[in-house]
């Protein structure tokens, strides 16, 4: 064999080698790549978002979902004043997303589950074997008995509370509900403004020994949990996914926040976060029906993974996968008022526009 003869069989052996690498690099390589899906969420939604991902997982097992809970409002901070960027956000109060994210990090936002207002216990709790949904707030304001709320500058279940007992003055006609169990008990006030009621709640709350809040409403559930309170206000999904030795009050259908049929008494009561600051921090929330919103992120890293995570959420199967885990869904969902550019795979999925 020449040399000749040798060269040109070398050349072909490094042809043929190039050509496997590529092959390898171009076919085999994307598919054992791992993506990285990132969601931001209520806590309240931690099951069922949980749930929901080990299926969108098992579908994609390249696929590694990626999810942050905690309060809505915190959440939402930290996309548009710590630059952080989430593929999706999901908001315990779908008006927080309106507010604070369209349009300049979202253009779209879906209303695609609900859930209500309890006041959860044990049956440790003080007077547990007295109380209903007639003497709740007179239960709660004895000298003996703790309760925990959400901090109502970091989470919608916080001001939702907060909001929800000063509706309970009109609804059982007693002016002295809220000065019982809140101004007397933390540093935040209410003043009548002619419509309704503007509740001012500063940075500091300032709770008394009979009151504790936390950032979200898992965490308030865990005072109950732990003995640190005897009441706790929480939605009705966390209560029943806690299980064990946790029960709760159902509230009457006007003060439980699901009944969207109430929507225009709700509107009568507004709440200003961070009501001693001044700036960005400074927010006025009204009270609205209980409804989770969500949205994909206009500069969402992986916007067809989101998507098709949004597929399986708003479909069958997701919802079905929410009510094994106490989220009540809309179905369709409802695309807020000022939504645009919806991605076109999730159209069956919600209602057409107005």
């Amino acid at each position: 064999m020449n040399n000749k003869t040798i060269a040109a069989m070398f050349i072909i052996v490094i042809a043929v080698v190039a050509v496997g690498v590529y092959g390898y690099i171009t076919y085999v390589a994307p598919s054992s790549a791992n993506d990285t899906l990132t969601i931001m969420a209520a806590s309240s939604l931690s099951n069922s978002m949980n749930a929901t991902a080990a299926e969108f997982e098992k579908r994609h097992p390249n696929v590694k979902v990626q999810i942050q809970y905690g309060g809505s409002g915190d959440l939402i901070s930290q996309i548009t004043q710590l630059n952080k960027t989430p593929n999706i956000m999901a908001s315990a109060d779908y008006g927080l997303i309106d507010k604070s994210l369209m349009p300049d990090f979202a253009t779209w936002n879906l209303k695609y589950a609900k859930n209500e207002m309890v006041i959860a216990y044990t049956d440790k709790s003080t007077n547990a074997s007295q109380i209903n949904s007639d003497n709740w707030y007179q239960i709660l304001a004895q000298d003996d008995v703790k309760f925990g709320i959400t901090d109502p500058n970091s989470a919608p279940a916080g001001y939702r509370a907060v909001m929800m007992i000063q509706l309970a003055n009109s609804y059982y006609n007693n002016t002295t509900i809220f000065d019982d169990l809140i101004t007397s008990n933390t540093a935040i006030t209410s003043k009548e403004n002619g419509t309704g009621f503007v509740i001012s709640s500063p940075s500091n709350l300032n709770p008394s020994d009979k009151v504790q809040s936390r950032p979200n409403v898992r965490d308030t559930l865990t005072l109950l949990q732990s003995g640190s309170v005897d009441y706790a206000f929480v939605y009705k999904s966390d209560a029943q996914q806690a299980g064990g030795d946790i029960k709760y009050l159902e509230l009457p259908d006007e003060l439980k926040l699901s009944n969207t049929s109430f929507e225009s008494t709700y509107k009568e009561i507004k709440l200003v976060q961070f009501s001693d600051e001044s700036g960005n921090k400074t927010k006025t929330i009204t009270l609205t029906p209980i409804v989770y919103g969500i949205t994909i992120l206009t500069n969402a890293p992986e916007k067809d993974l989101a998507i098709e995570f949004m597929e399986l959420l708003l479909s069958n199967e997701g919802q079905t996968i929410s009510q094994n885990n106490y989220i009540d869904p809309i179905a369709p969902a409802i695309p807020t008022a000022d939504s645009t550019g919806i991605p076109s795979q999730l159209n069956q999925y919600i209602t057409a526009p107005a």
